[in-house]
This record gives C-alpha cells, structure tokens and sequence, in this order.
C-alpha cells in the first residue's frame, strides 16, 4: 500500500488551490465588491472552516475513498454513474488550469510561440511524474511548497515598499449583501478543490491528524490570497484590479528596489509555472485514481497516456480566446465547483450523519491500518 506523510499531503493541497487562485482570484473577486475583494477573501475562511469539517466529517464515517463512498451512500449503479462523471470534472478542472497557463504565457511572456509547444512540455512533465506513481509526486510537491509558498509571500510584501495607498481599501464593507455573499463565494470556490483529501487521506500515514491538515491549508490559502488582494487594491486600486486580466503578474512587474532588484517577475513566472505544473499533476491523477475505481482497474498509471489527449484538447479549445476563458473561470467553473466539490459532499455527510449501517457507523476513515 503506498503511503505518504501529512506534511506531503499539505503539500498536495497547496498546489491543488493556491496557484490558480494566486493569479486570478483577486480580479474575480474584485468584479463583485471593487475594493472590498480583500474583505471577501477574509469571510470565505467561515464557509471555507465549514467545509473543512464537512471533509472531516465525511472521513470519519466513510471506510474508503471518494468513489466507493459514491457507491456507498448512492448505491452501486448511481454511485458508478456520477463517479464517471467526476472523472470528467477532474479532468476538466486540470484542463482549465493547464489553459490558464498556456493563455498567460501566451498572452504576457513569449506571444509567438504556437499553443501546442506550452501544452506539450507542461503535459510530458506532467505525465513523466504521474507515471512515477503518488509517491514520487508527493516528494514534488514538497520541495515545490517548502521553496515556493515563503517566496509568494516574500513577493508580495516586497510590493509593500511601493507606496500603497491604504485609502484604496475604503469604504470597507460599502457593498450590497448580494454582491458580497458572491464575492465571498469566489474567493471559497477554487479552495473547494481540497476534496482531493476525500482520496488522498486513505494514503496517509497518520490519517488522525488530517482534519488539522486541512485547516492549515485553508489559513495558508486565506492568507496568501487576502495579503495578495489587498496589496493589489493598495498600489492599483479596485478598477485596474478589476479591468486586469493577470493583476498579480502586474503587481510582481512593478517591483523595483533600488537600481539592484528589477525584472522580478522572471522570478514569479518560475515560480508559477512550477505551481501550475504540480496542480495539473494532481488534478490529472484525481482523475486517473477515479478511472481506476469506478472500472475496477489494476492500476491508474496506464490511464495517463490516453487521458493526456482529452486533457489537451480541453485545453486547448479552452485557451483559444482569453475572453472566453474568463467567462469559463468566472461563471462555469464556480457553477461547476459548487455542485460536485460542495453540493453533492454536502449530500454525502447527511447521508453519513443518519447511515446507521456498522461499514458507516464504525468510523474507520480517520484510523491508519496496522502496518
């Protein structure tokens, strides 16, 4: 049985919801309460908590992973059915953050080189490190988090030396509930990819201490992105934030210190792109591990090669046009996110609160197996 430690898993997590949100929340937000996106941020770490406990929840009572608690709580022919269509939805989900890398680069760093070259190396990578199995993923994604996370802040209080303007943040909460409440749900959205713990907590090795995981990934992830759009909000103000497509990128292109420290933002893009590469790796093998269970296959490592060409082709029809890539992020993905990241877990713990049968009721999902 593969195992992987917690700290691994925090790990995981960071890049399945921080380098996405990192370069497009704080615009997203922005659109629904101007100023107060940095606000909106803040109070998602209440639904954020909630949803957190919900995960919790659902893994105490739950023996197994996320597709045999589908086929669990659901029956076995519903359970089959939308564990299919999870399968789609991961995939979906890497797609959508392979196009906002391929429409990022091509738009802001080297605009002539064909489309089909950022998708090719990003999946070859991808799918070299996915074939190497969880473990080795795992190891990633720990020199990628324990180097990169320290260095966004860094970046970010860096942008604190250019004169923001704190005036920029007011009026604080002069904002209709409405617009709020879906500001608040922007800023949760991309956070909701955490139900990747729902397969990832049975490869832990001290699966107990997992619900504490997962609040350290929810305060890293509040406190990154909230520092970000405040900061943007302080230097540009709420209406570039909003009109810009890539405003964190515009907030690392301004850092100056001096006539020492400039171009940082080469930095930023390394740093990124590493970020976007570990995310797509986990998405894709959510969704190689969900193949695998709901077929009854031996192993989800051959399922990467095929895969690879959907993932591509979603991909790419995806980044074709920046405009409908932004309405992609801005309306379908969070429609898509609430119903199979929130929604239908949220149907999974009532179900698990009143299941009474002993597979449910013995609370086994949150004990590590005897070695």
């Amino acid at each position: 049985m593969i195992r992987i430690n917690n700290m691994q898993i925090y790990c995981l997590l960071v890049l399945v919801t921080i380098p996405t949100a990192f370069l497009i929340t704080t615009s997203n937000v922005a659109e629904q309460v101007a100023n107060n996106a940095w606000l909106a941020i803040l109070a998602a770490s209440v639904p954020g908590a909630l949803m957190v406990l919900m995960y919790s929840y659902i893994l105490k009572k739950s023996p197994g992973p996320l597709p045999s608690m589908l086929e669990n709580c659901l029956g076995k022919v519903l359970g089959k059915i939308v564990g299919f269509v999870y399968i789609v939805i991961f995939l979906a989900g890497a797609a959508a953050t392979l196009g906002i890398f391929i429409s990022f680069i091509g738009s802001s760093i080297v605009p002539d080189t064909p489309l089909s070259v950022y998708i090719s190396l990003m999946l070859l990578v991808s799918y070299y490190v996915l074939k190497t199995g969880l473990e080795n993923l795992a190891r990633v994604s720990e020199l990628l988090v324990l180097f990169g996370l320290p260095l966004s802040f860094i970046i970010v209080l860096i942008s604190l030396l250019h004169s923001p303007d704190s005036k920029n943040l007011l009026p604080i909460a002069y904002v209709s509930f409405k617009s709020f409440a879906y500001g608040t749900y922007e800023g949760l959205i991309i956070m909701s990819n955490m139900i990747a713990i729902l397969i990832l907590a049975y490869f832990s090795s001290n699966r107990e201490k997992i619900p504490r995981i997962l609040f350290y990934v929810l305060i890293t992830y509040i406190s990154l992105i909230a520092l970000t759009a405040a900061v943007t909000i302080m230097l540009f103000g709420s209406e570039y934030t909003n009109m810009s497509t890539w405003p964190t990128f515009k907030l690392v292109r301004a850092i100056t210190i001096g006539d020492f420290i400039q171009n940082i933002d080469a930095a930023f893009i390394a740093l990124w792109i590493l970020g976007i590469f570990g995310s797509i790796s986990v998405k894709w093998f959510l969704a190689c591990y969900f193949t695998q269970q709901v077929f009854a296959l031996r192993d989800y490592r051959f399922i990467a090669a095929p895969s690879s060409v959907a993932l591509g082709i979603m991909a790419l029809m995806l980044s074709r046009n920046i405009v409908e890539l932004q309405i992609t992020l801005s309306k379908i993905i969070p429609l898509i996110y609430g119903i199979f990241y929130v929604f239908i877990p949220l149907i999974l713990f009532f179900i698990l609160l009143f299941k009474s049968e002993p597979a449910a009721a013995a609370g086994t999902g949150l004990k590590t197996p005897a070695a």
